[in-house]
């Protein structure tokens, strides 16, 4: 038996706060072509590709595959395309989705939240994003609890708090190429990617009960990132990005997100298959084996933007009826950001 995954780079972009225009979707396809080498014959091989779905930070539609089945992992919803066959046809076998994309930039005004109630610890956030995950969150690791607590003492509430862990590791972590990191790698190697970043402040947020989650993206202009968004209890979801504030310390990256992703999962250590475990999707994953000769199987990932989406409702408008925020406060015309009108989630400009 052979078992074979790949290793998924995060690429550092440069943040580009106005490149995504709000009011506009994009058609994307995405997909992998795995391609055999040698004679053997291969007796089964799982395949899997993420499929991203509607959430606070983008809108899906026209979502179509091929090479595989649709099925929803079991701890956070995440949907997956998976291929469960007992042959590998030819030498070469593809798995793709496509869809549109409407992304949704968020700036969260941090200012107006004033009232912090305690978390309800059976939110679905408590429920599903705290805790720890394999060798990626681990709370009771030293340098964590020490730097949790210090952060902790200088923190006026929980908010500040998670500017703190924002902070700090943005400004004590270098930025090192390589794929994902346990959390004991990040801390001997001193740093890593966006991934890695995002592992740290994810640590320390839950280390003190804070619901925070990876959000695992691939690039609409090209490449993969990772960022992280954490729960306040009644008002919602804050993104922030402390590798974007490492390689800019002079901006502010916290209650922001810049629209310029596609979100394919959220947190990780799925729920799949207890006989094929995840712990990141950010691309693909796979199995093989093979019962004679010798052989091998390489994946080669693509996603690229077909064209400007037609046919897709603009969410980034003025809402005809009555609209309230996440905490369930009405507002006006005047409010921006992520509101409910008409039982649909929309992005208000202000005028």
């Amino acid at each position: 038996m052979k078992k074979t995954v790949p290793i998924i780079i995060c690429l550092l972009i440069t943040y580009l706060a106005t490149a995504i225009a709000q009011n506009v979707a994009y058609n994307f396809t995405n997909k992998v072509t795995f391609t055999k080498s040698g004679n053997g014959h291969i007796s089964k091989f799982i395949g899997m590709l993420p499929l991203p779905i509607s959430n606070l930070y983008q809108d899906i539609a026209n979502l179509t595959y091929s090479g595989g089945e649709e099925i929803v992992e079991g701890r956070y919803g995440n949907h997956v395309l998976m291929a469960d066959r007992s042959d590998f046809p030819g030498s070469q076998y593809v798995m793709s989705s496509s869809f549109a994309i409407h992304p949704i930039p968020v700036k969260v005004d941090v200012s107006n939240i004033t009232s912090i109630p305690d978390y309800d610890p059976n939110s679905e956030p408590c429920r599903l994003h705290l805790g720890n995950r394999r060798e990626y969150i681990v709370t009771s690791n030293p340098y964590i609890v020490e730097t949790g607590d210090k952060l902790w003492k200088q923190s006026k509430d929980v908010l500040d708090y998670a500017r703190r862990c924002y902070e700090h590791v943005a400004k004590n972590f270098r930025y090192i190429n390589g794929s994902w990191r346990t959390l004991s790698q990040i801390l001997k190697e001193g740093g890593g990617e966006c991934g890695d970043f995002s592992t740290l402040v994810v640590n320390l947020l839950r280390y003190k009960g804070i619901p925070s989650r990876h959000n695992i993206c691939l690039r609409l202009n090209g490449g993969y990132h990772v960022w992280v968004d954490f729960y306040i209890e009644d008002y919602g979801w804050i993104p922030l990005d402390a590798q974007y504030k490492n390689a800019n310390p002079n901006g502010d990256y916290f209650g922001v997100y810049d629209g310029a992703c596609i979100i394919v999962a959220q947190d990780f250590c799925y729920d799949i298959s207890e006989e094929y475990p995840v712990d990141i999707l950010q691309a693909y994953s796979y199995w093989n084996w093979y019962d004679s000769g010798q052989c091998s199987i390489s994946g080669k990932h693509e996603f690229y933007k077909t064209e400007v989406a037609t046919g897709v409702e603009s969410l980034s408008i003025s809402p005809a009826a009555d609209a309230y925020n996440l905490q369930g406060m009405k507002v006006s015309s005047e409010y921006k950001g992520i509101v409910i009108s008409n039982g649909k989630k929309i992005y208000l400009q202000s005028k």
